[in-house]
């Protein structure tokens, strides 16, 4: 072969891997940022998720969340604020939205809908380590916290709070006795605990009912059978409302059932058995 053969050939396969890089690079030039969506999140009231055949439902109420489906109950709006993020993501990579097996989406990982946009979460670019996600009629490259934000169960979106704001109890009635609220002062019942509880003691032991945080929320279908049922707590409300709670306990922590949500609050011993008697903070 001649050197012009050999320089005309390297030319030709130039010019091909040129035409082939230029047809499969993503739709990209210079700084350019694409975004996904163009809904406000302020203005979005519905929000659903698919993941692992699992469905989950939300809805902002009174500008609040509050899951729907599979429990109804209030939701961290905090950790839904990290899901909503999505809506303001942009990427620097947009791929047409063709041949879905290239980006791992023909069957997507998990799939979200926020308001009218709807997100579907496929595979990992392998130099990038970012993941293809799939919105209207293109594929983006984002990083992976959008999907790690997404919840392994409705649990995971649970506010962690025993009581959330608004629920003000007034009277409380315990496996072993009661404490209700009259004319400003906390009183007891039977009457020889007073004996060991002063007014301050019970008013710390009110805030920590209105401050607990479960360590672990748990779907009562998820609480193993090494749990054992030991009582119910009912909980009148300032509103006149009612929390029924059934308690569940086993070797290291104690579950409070809230029963009509289905949702368990689980904590330490030490700390369950205080929420559960107030004289157990004089014996600390």
């Amino acid at each position: 072969m001649t050197h012009h053969a050999r320089l005309n050939l390297i030319m030709t396969a130039t010019i091909i891997v040129l035409i082939v890089f230029l047809y499969f690079r993503p739709q990209s030039s210079g700084n350019a940022e694409y975004p996904l969506a163009n809904e406000p999140a302020e203005v979005v009231r519905h929000l659903r998720i698919v993941k692992q055949q699992q469905e989950i439902v939300l809805k902002r109420q009174d500008g609040q969340w509050h899951l729907e489906k599979p429990v109804q109950i209030r939701a961290d709006d905090e950790k839904v604020g990290k899901i909503l993020e999505i809506l303001q993501a942009r990427s620097q990579q947009r791929f047409a939205k063709a041949d879905l097996g290239r980006f791992g989406l023909e069957y997507p990982h998990a799939q979200l809908t926020i308001g009218n946009a709807h997100f579907d979460f496929g595979g990992f670019a392998p130099t990038t380590h970012q993941q293809y996600v799939a919105t209207g009629d293109h594929v983006y490259l984002l990083p992976p916290r959008f999907a790690l934000a997404l919840p392994r169960n409705a649990s995971d979106l649970v506010n962690p709070r025993l009581l959330i704001a608004g629920e003000i109890p007034v009277k409380f009635k315990l496996p072993h006795g009661e404490a209700a609220l009259h004319d400003g002062n906390w009183r007891v019942t039977p009457q020889h605990a007073a004996e060991t509880l002063n007014a301050e003691t019970l008013k710390h032991w009110v805030q920590l009912w209105q401050s607990a945080r479960a360590a672990e929320l748990k779907m009562a279908a998820e609480l193993g059978s090494d749990f054992v049922e030991t009582g119910l707590i009912n909980i009148g409300l300032q509103d006149e409302k009612e929390i029924n709670l059934k308690v569940l306990q086993n070797q290291s922590s104690i579950v409070l059932l809230r029963a009509q949500e289905g949702i368990g609050y689980q904590f330490p011993l030490e700390i369950g058995r205080q929420l559960l008697d107030p004289n157990a903070l004089v014996k600390q």
